[in-house]
């Protein structure tokens, strides 16, 4: 799972699955009224919509390997896995000490559709077989309460049949991204979704749990940590220098059941890396819900040579390109290649990717970055992997962030506003534009740019209190609860929304004067009164002088 750019070895040729799921009754605190049944859609080998085939995070795990671990009483050496693992031996993998695995059970794309993993059911009875107890994950990028519901109910039909002996874990990742579905979901309405989901889950009769990062635990930072705590369990994700059983424990002050210490071990049975953890506590083998709700049995994923056709011909990069270790963005860059250089490829993929050998090791490119003509040269200003380029001067429609980096979590170098023109050097088709500002390669939203100058509209904000702002950084949050206003004034009609204590806003300007800040929250330039809001940094101190107390 997870927060992370997985190294895993990618068996991209999965079987088309159809389920379908019957409706449910509400969780016992509602009404008896079941939300829809959806229903899971055949998987492709390349699919684009599985929100997990991204890099979710730049945070990298520490070598860890099963041999090293040890038994210790009431605790229990776990994996989670995917389609992403492609054929797992579970007899190694349950002889290397693994007493229990986590499996994807399915996910909901980025199109709103819910999917199931393609390897599931073939993970769920392989491991049962051997004896590795498991538990499932819903791999979630749910809008609403409603949504989640949907997805409780398709998780709970697809494992009635099969013993699930741990959790059944709601995974909720990636909504920092502006590229993704959750985007601009506030952490109330996030943390609403995980309680519907695990109440509903509860309520069929499976122990609900919560996956997240310590990062957006930490106060608060990204779900209410309060409430989910004291309502289920929680698999807290932290990556030390040194991994367990050597680091015996994260560092992490909140309430934890599970431990996952890194997303780089090495586990009999399994190519390429696999995520590890500790549970806390340990499980009995349970009895299925529904015995004849199981499926016959699954065959095992296919063999990743099948989705290629042998070739032999040479290649150059167009411009650049990763050598990875397996068809997959999640896994290891063996080397990166510059246009010039001359690739023995052996093989075409129908996912999109290419079969290279390079240094007598089998590696993989995507193929649109590469070419057979090997005198094209690149040009000479070189694009970002995933930018092509671009030229003329654009300008912010109303205004816009500039940023180190192409995410809305890259570092805010400045903003400019209607009228102040930048060169644009490339585009990329999620949404991004890559610009020159002040001899610095910066990004912007191509949403938010424009080649027009417009006239000004009338503002609320006099020229005066404009001209005062300063420039600022960092995240700050409300004291208690603030009121988000369209303009730096204290008119009852330009209030847009409120944040709470515990949620967060990207500053972007003071105005010391006049006592307002301007914000960015939830994609808009937003204003709020100072004295009403605190840094991270003094919400944090406030969070660890009230636990030690």
């Amino acid at each position: 799972m997870k927060l992370k750019s997985r190294n895993i070895l990618c068996l991209l040729a999965a079987a088309a699955l159809l389920f379908s799921v019957c409706g449910c009754k509400k969780r016992a605190a509602e009404s008896s009224s079941a939300a829809p049944a959806p229903t899971a859609k055949a998987l492709t080998a390349d699919d684009k919509q599985d929100p997990e085939n991204a890099d979710i995070t730049d945070e990298k795990g520490a070598k860890a390997d099963s041999e090293n671990l040890t038994v210790k009483e009431g605790r229990a050496n776990g994996i989670d896995v995917s389609k992403w693992q492609g054929k797992i031996d579970w007899s190694r993998v349950k002889s290397s000490g693994i007493d229990f695995a986590i499996i994807r059970i399915g996910f909901r794309g980025e199109n709103g559709t819910i999917y199931k993993d393609a390897t599931s059911d073939y993970n769920l009875q392989q491991a049962e077989k051997a004896g590795v107890l498991c538990g499932v994950y819903f791999f979630s990028t749910a809008l609403s309460e409603k949504e989640a519901e949907e997805e409780a109910e398709f998780t709970a039909a697809a494992v009635a049949g099969y013993s699930i002996s741990y959790p059944v874990v709601y995974d909720c990742e990636g909504f920092r991204d502006s590229d993704s579905r959750m985007y601009g979901v506030t952490n109330t309405q996030r943390t609403n979704n995980a309680l519907a989901f695990l109440n509903r889950i509860k309520a069929k009769g499976y122990e609900g749990m919560l996956y997240s990062s310590v990062k957006e635990l930490s106060g608060s930072a990204y779900w209410d940590t309060a409430r989910l705590e004291s309502a289920f369990s929680v698999w807290v994700a932290r990556y030390p220098a040194e991994p367990y059983p050597k680091t015996a424990q994260p560092d992490y002050s909140g309430k934890y059941d599970m431990w996952q210490y890194t997303d780089n071990g090495t586990v009999a049975g399994i190519e390429g890396n696999v995520d590890m953890s500790v549970a806390y506590f340990t499980r009995q083998k349970a009895e299925p819900k529904n015995k004849s709700a199981r499926p016959g049995t699954a065959a095992a994923p296919s063999r990743e040579d099948s989705v290629y056709t042998a070739v032999s011909d040479k290649v150059t990069p167009k411009i650049e390109v990763n050598l990875r270790t397996a068809a997959t963005t999640k896994s290891d860059v063996a080397a990166n290649i510059k246009n010039g250089t001359v690739l023995n490829r052996t093989g075409i993929g129908s996912n999109g990717w290419s079969k290279i050998n390079y240094n007598g090791k089998t590696v993989y490119a995507i193929t649109s970055y590469l070419t057979t003509d090997l005198s094209a040269k690149a040009p000479e200003s070189k694009p970002d992997d995933g930018f092509t380029a671009a030229s003329g001067k654009v300008t912010a429609k109303d205004e816009t962030n500039l940023r180190a980096e192409p995410s809305t979590d890259g570092k805010l170098i400045a903003t400019i506003k209607n009228g102040e023109f930048v060169e644009k050097t490339g585009e990329s088709p999620k949404g991004w534009t890559r610009l020159l500002y002040n001899g610095q390669t910066v990004y912007a939203k191509t949403s938010l740019l424009t080649t027009e100058v417009k006239k000004p509209a009338a503002s609320s904000e006099t020229p005066s209190t404009a001209d005062e702002f300063v420039a600022a950084a960092g995240r700050v949050t409300a004291k208690d609860i603030v009121n988000l206003r369209s303009s730096p004034n204290g008119k009852e009609d330009n209030i847009v929304c409120q944040l709470k204590k515990g949620e967060f806003a990207e500053r972007l300007a003071t105005n010391g004067s006049k006592g307002w800040t301007r914000l960015s929250y939830n994609g808009q330039t937003l204003y709020a009164v100072s004295s009403m809001l605190i840094t991270e940094e003094e919400y944090n101190r406030s969070q660890n002088s009230a636990a030690e107390e």
